[in-house]
């Protein structure tokens, strides 16, 4: 029997950033939230004696442009980071967020030397650009990132199974009990016949238990304690699903964080369940 349990979740997850900053919806904020607040920031309040660097005469004009190179640097920063696989902490996604504002000073800084025909040399308008982005869009990522960062920290709150050891009982065909895990140290399910395989960790490595049973007679402990049917035969833990990754045959399967190489089948059917909790 075992009987681990996982704060380590807790801690990994303060370690490491927000699980939303991954997510689609927060690109979409950042893309649109940023270069919106700095149009309307330079319209009302005019600051960093902006006036004399784009001019009284066509100050809107030219704001709506540098605007629209914002959106154009931010969407593609956005989207590299979407799609790249990488994992990024708080102090590295404080980089990528200061990276991306020099990407886009590059571009308008560009645009003042070469079309309003700046005097000044080109590194010197890009260090003037840099600072005037940078005192700009500090506010509204600050507000962004302190957004995402409390709507995590209450959904983990909400999350019990991260912070209560609960155990599991599993019970054969006549009703007898016959293993007791921690809900969180389970693995996997799979179903073989008129039995069932249990995998889980103990003592960090992957045992297997036999069970007489069906996939329909665990359906209500298994929901109980948040393991998710991925296929007709297998129930998977959110928890312990590193990836989920399509083969080329576009069968998806889901990639586990322990020392088990199994890949686990995920139908479509069960398929956007799975991926809303992770």
């Amino acid at each position: 029997m075992s009987h681990l349990f996982c704060d380590k979740k807790f801690d990994e997850f303060m370690a490491s950033a927000s699980p939303s900053f991954r997510k689609f919806i927060p690109q979409l904020l950042h893309i649109f939230v940023l270069p919106i607040f700095y149009f309307a920031f330079m319209l009302v309040y005019r600051p960093f004696d902006v006036n004399s660097l784009l001019g009284h005469d066509w100050f809107g004009v030219h704001t709506t442009i540098l605007t629209a190179i914002i959106l154009a640097s931010i969407l593609l920063t956005r989207l590299l980071y979407y799609f790249l696989p990488m994992k990024v902490n708080y102090t590295l996604y404080s980089f990528w967020c200061l990276a991306e504002i020099v990407f886009t000073s590059f571009f308008t800084s560009l645009y003042l030397y070469l079309v309003l025909g700046k005097s000044m040399p080109y590194f010197d308008v890009l260090t003037t650009l840099f600072k005037h982005l940078f005192f700009t869009l500090v506010i509204p990522y600050s507000i962004t990132a302190l957004s995402l960062r409390v709507y995590d920290y209450h959904r983990q709150n909400q999350n019990s199974e991260i912070t209560q050891i609960k155990r599991l009982r599993f019970y054969d065909d006549k009703h007898n009990l016959k293993l007791v895990v921690s809900s969180d140290s389970v693995l996997y399910i799979s179903a073989e016949e008129n039995y069932v395989n249990i995998y889980y960790l103990e003592s960090g490595r992957v045992k297997n238990f036999v069970l007489r049973s069906t996939m329909k007679a665990l359906e209500e402990v298994c929901g109980d304690h948040n393991l998710i049917r991925c296929h007709r035969s297998y129930y998977v833990n959110p928890l312990h699903v590193k990836i989920l990754r399509k083969d080329s045959t576009g069968v998806v399967f889901a990639e586990l964080d322990s020392d088990d190489s199994r890949r686990i089948p995920v139908t479509k059917k069960y398929y956007g369940m799975l991926s809303e909790l992770l």
